[in-house]
């Protein structure tokens, strides 16, 4: 409660203090004509703002992340700033025009000021720790991490979980047959939104294992990697401008790319191959052709390797600097793909590796993943389906967001895929 109080107090004085340095930044003085709306309704504005702070709980007692906690003070802050100048509207005659442009300067001001000071604080008393329940013994340190305060259950005792509200995540680290406890989990994730993530070493296990007939996962994959509307949304747009920027970037490299196959090899500009997607969705993918003409006519599909004889000299540069993938925009901005996923794997490939079924087909592939920023080109399946399923259950704006930012690296460097 000290924690929340001091937060309380904290915020009501930065919100003043972001007004203080709008007028600064914006007339470099406090003109009494223009300042005069501010004094008169200061009261006012930092009632309503911290009303809207409250009213999306950035004074709660726990906070399972630092993105938690920044959604909050944004979301608050936004509805806050809109709800005063719709306050300011109102009493316009009494108090005279309030400037427009401070509210905008200040709530950019506000949401750096108080999610720093309320994230520096909440750090200071440990508030910002992630709850985690343990489902076995295995080592779980890079999955869960080390903010995290973790609790261990053996699989005989799941259904204590239905007595665990205040929890933010569960580590299946043991193989379950009870089909009643997998229904469970599920009841679990769907009532209070609690995370449910395999540990990696028992992917494989799991997906050739069977209960009643069925598979594993066919139970969970409905659930595991969907996020909330608004995360769904975020992730959506981030690809949609993310996608018209990198084309936009990128105009003068297509541009000399497509120039450079045509008079370096016979055969088309762009290859065309189908691809599975979410739900097993079969769509076009779109590439520069990086091959020789024809490349599977005689032998059928076959994976590439780093040193495949097939690839032209010019294509060996485009696929080692991952330039071949960028036509692979166009199926971000139509929807068959994410800018962050699973790789799309042919259907060839699909039916004959189990590990490519299922929850791998639960999310949108992507132009780049997990598996390509920490692998190489030539990696096989059973190793990839591990950082594609971690990615699956980890999947998030912010997470999207980190690996697109690796992803440049990693072209320079000449790893991954």
């Amino acid at each position: 409660m000290a924690a929340q109080l001091i937060l309380l107090v904290a915020n009501a004085v930065l919100i003043n203090l972001g007004f203080l340095i709008s007028f600064l930044i914006r007339y470099g003085s406090f003109p009494e004509n223009i300042f005069l709306p501010y004094r008169k309704s200061f009261v006012f504005l930092t009632l309503i703002n911290i009303t809207a702070l409250f009213f999306f709980r950035v004074y709660k007692s726990r906070f399972k992340s630092s993105w938690d906690l920044f959604k909050r003070v944004f979301l608050g802050l936004f509805f806050g700033t809109l709800l005063s100048i719709a306050f300011v509207y109102v009493f316009r005659t009494r108090w005279s025009a309030f400037p427009t442009g401070i509210f905008v300067l200040s709530s950019l001001i506000n949401l750096l000021l108080i999610f720093k000071v309320n994230q520096y604080i909440l750090k200071a008393k440990k508030k910002i720790i992630r709850k985690v329940i343990v489902i076995g013994e295995d080592d779980i340190d890079d999955i869960v991490g080390r903010k995290a305060l973790v609790k261990r259950l053996g699989i005989d005792e799941i259904r204590q979980l239905a007595k665990h509200t205040d929890i933010d995540e569960v580590v299946i680290c043991e193989r379950t047959h009870n089909e009643k406890d997998l229904n469970l989990l599920i009841y679990l994730i769907q009532k209070f939104q609690i995370d449910v993530v395999f540990n990696p070493s028992i992917y494989v296990e799991l997906l050739s294992g069977r209960i009643n007939g069925e598979s594993s996962f066919g139970f969970l994959s409905t659930f595991v990697g969907k996020k909330r509307d608004v995360e769904e949304f975020l992730m959506r747009s981030l690809d949609i401008v993310g996608g018209i920027l990198i084309l936009l970037i990128s105009a003068p490299v297509t541009i000399l790319i497509s120039l450079l196959i045509k008079f370096s090899s016979p055969g088309t500009v762009f290859y065309k191959q189908q691809r599975v997607g979410k739900d097993g969705k079969v769509f076009t993918l779109y590439k520069f052709r990086t091959m020789v003409k024809d490349a599977e006519k005689e032998i059928g599909p076959v994976l590439a390797s780093r040193d495949d004889l097939r690839v032209t000299k010019f294509g060996k540069i485009l696929r080692e600097a991952r330039l071949d993938e960028l036509p692979q925009l166009f199926n971000v901005l139509r929807g068959d793909m994410s800018l962050v996923g699973p790789r799309p794997e042919r259907p060839h490939f699909v039916k004959q590796h189990k590990a490519l079924h299922e929850l791998r087909l639960a999310v949108k592939p992507g132009l780049t993943g997990l598996a390509q920023i920490r692998s190489f080109y030539d990696l096989k399946p059973r190793h990839k389906i591990k950082y594609d399923y971690l990615y699956i259950q980890k999947r998030s704006l912010s997470l999207n967001v980190y690996v697109l930012l690796r992803t440049i690296p990693v072209m320079f460097s000449k790893r991954g895929m």
